[in-house]
């Protein structure tokens, strides 16, 4: 059997959380820095930054995104701490019903902002604590060409307070009530904030205990329940660091670093040797991170630069059988991949001209990155080695225009109305030129309706590891074979396909927004996506007589019909269509008005010499110090 590494970490893990567990389960602290202004305070102490702007008619509010964009959603710090979450990765899942787009690729994470402005990449931000948050606004897709990416996902601004201080401790044990799968996990994290400076460390270890199919009462012929897992064992580290600060002169920086390890431990059932012995499967992998972001401002025009370079190394040994003859093992399957990458990218936006219904806005993206694959691997003695890399140079041109304004003019009696032009060319050093062109058209004929309409077509090429990963060959595996009519475990072949083909993808959208009440946080939300796709690169599908008969080669039977192999690695489908309507609504109200209790900090500091509140802040201050509740709702078709 297989020994795992890092076992000498699991007896650390499960003390440290177990102590953990009977401490209290989190510590925070905040503490806001003494200023020469007494700041404005709720009653649980924070500082109502937006209060300033709301008193004060025409001024755009701190951390706004570039241009005139207007929010589909925007939850305040009380929405957001209404949703019990403890990072902004577990916001994110909260909230995905509302992040979902249905041009993406693969669904992925939505666009990251911070306070309006690029950062290097989501390691930045997800261990941020909700408490850091003031606002958050989700904001279209086409958003995401005035900062340089593509329109295929969801923009996602994070405004945060201007002073914070946070130092959180978290434990967590998971325990079934009848045996089994027990997980543990231990993190530690510190925060602070002062103005446009930020620094934030975060550790965190997990550790989990194998699953056995006889904890589940999974019965077969013969009994392997106590040698198979349903969920292996377990472990891993991670660190994450983010010093960011101002440079003076409307330039500001971000650097961020993160080391992340983890390690598995599976059983894959009897060895088939006179004693009775499982077969093990080990994986472990380990990732370094290192990534910076420059933001600032020139002549009107607001420019950034971000870098990353990133390096990971996997190992996976794997157990085949003993060798009845002479009751050894046989050699384990192995396979070992490590992939480094790095990029650079450079945004230029701002205004060209001014028209008589507002400034045309455009963007500017100039990049590269370089990515290469080596792995190896050895399958029955067959070694298999590859090197492969991949160089891209990119540049992208957004340009937003404005035909119409109910404030300032363009065409009368049609509302706000504007178009949008884009391209990007993506110079591949072994796929060639790969083209992207889109354009849309935005039209607000009131204020409580938005409409978006769009086209993007776009060439994607495989990734390096979709090419290049390791063949993996794992025995024992459950799979339905729809011809017999029956489940029978075979050997799984996993990996690269080298012979993969580019795909083009049409997309066309159509999206409404309604916000029909004034004074009613009430928003309903419909986009119809319709997605035409050729030579689609996909996972390989379930083994029905169809798709055995289209990759015959892919699938390998016994004598007797039997399916023992399959060969899952990535193929190309001729063509994919799809149509896609999301709809949902999102609505918030307050369920209590509470006010700052005499004697509490805020009220104490106004008696100092802060002075009496400004009417125009009244109203603010009431919302902005009651209770949110949230909720969501979303049907697709």
């Amino acid at each position: 059997m297989i020994r795992s590494q890092g076992a000498r970490w699991a007896g650390l893990f499960a003390t440290s959380a177990v102590c953990l567990a009977l401490a209290p389960a989190a510590f925070a602290q905040t503490q806001g820095d003494q200023a020469a202004e007494t700041p404005v305070l709720d009653d649980e102490g924070y500082e109502v930054e937006e209060l300033v702007v709301t008193a004060t008619r025409g001024l755009v509010p701190r951390g706004s995104v570039v241009g005139d964009a207007v929010p589909e959603i925007t939850l305040d710090q009380r929405e957001i701490r209404a949703l019990g979450v403890s990072s902004v990765e577990e916001l994110l899942a909260a909230l995905e019903p509302q992040l979902a787009s249905g041009r993406g690729r693969a669904g992925g994470r939505p666009v990251m902002l911070v306070n309006g402005m690029r950062i290097s990449s989501f390691r930045e931000i997800r261990d941020l604590p909700p408490e850091a948050i003031v606002r958050m606004e989700i904001l279209p897709e086409e958003v995401a060409l005035r900062y340089g990416y593509r329109a295929d996902q969801r923009v996602v601004n994070l405004v945060l307070r201007r002073r914070f201080r946070a130092v959180t401790v978290e434990g967590e044990v998971v325990a079934p009530t009848a045996g089994g799968r027990s997980a543990y996990e231990l993190d530690l994290d510190a925060l602070r904030i002062q103005d446009d400076a930020r620094q934030q460390f975060e550790f965190e270890a997990t550790y989990a205990t194998r699953l056995l199919e006889s904890e589940r009462d999974i019965v077969r012929t013969p009994d392997e329940g106590p040698f198979r897992t349903l969920s292996p064992q377990t472990q891993g580290l991670s660190l994450n660091g983010v010093y960011a600060r101002p440079f003076g002169e409307g330039m500001s920086g971000t650097l961020n670093g993160s080391l992340e390890w983890n390690e598995s431990n599976a059983l894959l059932g009897l060895s088939g040797g006179a004693e009775r012995d499982a077969l093990g499967r080990l994986s472990d992998t380990s990732a370094a991170h290192l990534g910076g972001a420059v933001n600032g401002a020139w002549s009107g025009w607001r420019w950034s630069v971000t870098g990353n370079a990133d390096v990971s190394r996997s190992r996976t040994l794997t157990e085949v059988a003993v060798d009845p003859a002479t009751g050894a093992w046989r050699p384990a399957n192995s396979a070992r991949s490590t992939v480094t990458s790095a990029d650079l990218e450079a945004l230029a936006n701002g205004t060209l001209l001014t028209l008589p219904a507002g400034p045309v806005n455009a963007a500017f993206t100039v990049g590269g990155d370089t990515r290469r694959l080596e792995s190896e691997s050895d399958r029955f003695g067959v070694r298999r080695d590859s090197d492969l890399s991949r160089h891209i140079a990119r540049a992208q041109a957004n340009l937003d225009v404005p035909l119409a304004s109910r404030r300032r003019g363009g065409f009368e009696g049609v509302g706000d109305l504007s178009v949008n032009f884009n391209a990007a060319v993506d110079r591949l050093s072994d796929f060639g030129t790969l083209t992207t062109l889109g354009g849309g058209v935005t039209w607000s004929p009131v204020e409580a309706v938005r409409l978006i309409a769009s086209v993007t077509e776009e060439e994607g090429a495989p990734s390096v590891q979709q090419l290049g990963d390791p063949e993996t060959a794992t025995p024992g595996v459950r799979v339905f074979d729809f011809t017999r009519g029956e489940t029978v475990e075979v050997l799984q072949l996993s990996g690269g396909n080298r012979g993969l083909l580019a795909d083009n993808r049409r997309v066309v959208k159509l999206g409404l927004t309604l916000k029909p009440f004034d004074e009613t946080d009430f928003t309903i939300r419909a986009d119809y996506t319709r997605t035409r796709t050729r030579d689609e690169i996909a996972s390989f599908p379930a083994p029905t007589p169809q798709i055995e008969a289209a990759f015959q080669d892919r699938f390998v039977r016994d004598a007797t019909g039997r399916l023992v192999q399959v060969d899952v690695r990535p193929v190309n489908f001729d063509r994919h269509d799809e149509e896609q309507l999301r709809w949902g609504f999102h609505y918030s109200r307050p369920l209590q008005n509470t006010r700052t209790p005499a004697g509490a900090p805020g009220t104490q500091r106004r008696a100092e010499g802060a002075g009496p509140r400004a009417p125009g802040l009244q109203a603010a201050d009431r919302r902005a110090a009651s209770a949110a509740a949230a909720a969501a709702f979303r049907a697709g078709t």
